[in-house]
């Protein structure tokens, strides 16, 4: 395994190897080494993600870990910049955030924004009813089967490819989705493996999960703003690879998961690292 102060050196080098470009409020690497913080986004309540330790105000999660490690290799500290899912790719576009963690990369967000290498790839998964335990895609299949997605989410985007016939209810937000589920009005809910165990932690009696086959998802990655000069992003991107193939992205996230009741054993190996 690379050592931090040597990983510090490798990344520092690599970002020399080309002159920043002017972006925004100014080059990242520039300004991270000026100031000695690194800005990054966090969404409140958001476990095992994100979210703000309530005895200490301080923030927590898998977010917070990957950027306290990474401003470490930079020799920064950090700077949390609260927001919301909906708004991460403006905040990136316009300058206020260095980085945002955590989100799916999409054809549409690629337009304005960069991404670097996936920190691992997250499985779709189900919150499924008691009694309901479809094994693969094609047993939901069926106008009989009631799917519960967010409106305008990946899940809405997937789900007329992998179950075009299912009986689709397509509700404002991922909580509205996990209620038609828990009042019997929806069959299961559709999610990524992550937010599925996050849900079920929080509440048992919600149903259980499954992960159909055949396997299908999307990667989590991070967001940084365009740049002509690909040096913050082949900067990150080489963290990314180090910390991936150490195992530290999937100890750290197990770890977050841990915090909120999902023992490592419940993890299903369709959560890929």
């Amino acid at each position: 395994m690379i050592g931090r102060r040597s990983l510090a050196a490798c990344l520092a080098t690599a970002a020399l190897a080309t002159p920043l470009a002017a972006q925004g409020t100014g080059p990242v690497l520039e300004r991270i080494r000026a100031t000695g913080r690194l800005r990054f986004g966090v969404v409140a309540g958001q476990q095992p993600y994100c979210w703000k330790d309530p005895a200490t105000g301080e923030w927590a999660g898998f977010i917070t870990d990957c950027a306290r490690d990474l401003a470490n290799t930079l020799g920064a500290g950090v700077e949390p910049v609260e927001s919301t899912w909906g708004n991460a790719v403006l905040d990136v576009q316009a300058g206020k955030v260095d980085i945002f963690f955590g989100l799916a990369p999409t054809a549409q967000r690629a337009l304005a924004v960069d991404f670097t290498r996936p920190l691992y790839d997250n499985a779709f998964a189900l919150i499924a009813r008691a009694g309901f335990d479809p094994k693969g895609w094609s047993e939901l299949d069926d106008p009989a089967v009631r799917v519960a997605v967010e409106l305008g989410s990946a899940y809405d985007q997937s789900v007329a490819t992998l179950c075009p016939r299912a009986t689709v209810l397509r509700l404002p937000t991922n909580n509205d989705a996990l209620l038609a589920v828990q009042a019997g009005r929806a069959d299961c809910q559709m999610l990524v493996v992550i937010l599925a165990l996050s849900a079920l932690a929080r509440n048992r009696r919600l149903g259980h999960l499954v992960v159909p086959e055949p396997l299908h998802g999307s990667a989590t990655a991070a967001m940084v703003a365009k740049n002509p000069d690909p040096s913050w992003r082949d900067t990150v991107d080489g963290w990314v690879s180090q910390r991936r193939s150490a195992g530290w992205l999937r100890a750290r996230l197990v770890a977050n998961l841990g915090r909120i009741g999902v023992p490592e054993a419940e993890v299903p190996p369709q959560l890929l690292f």
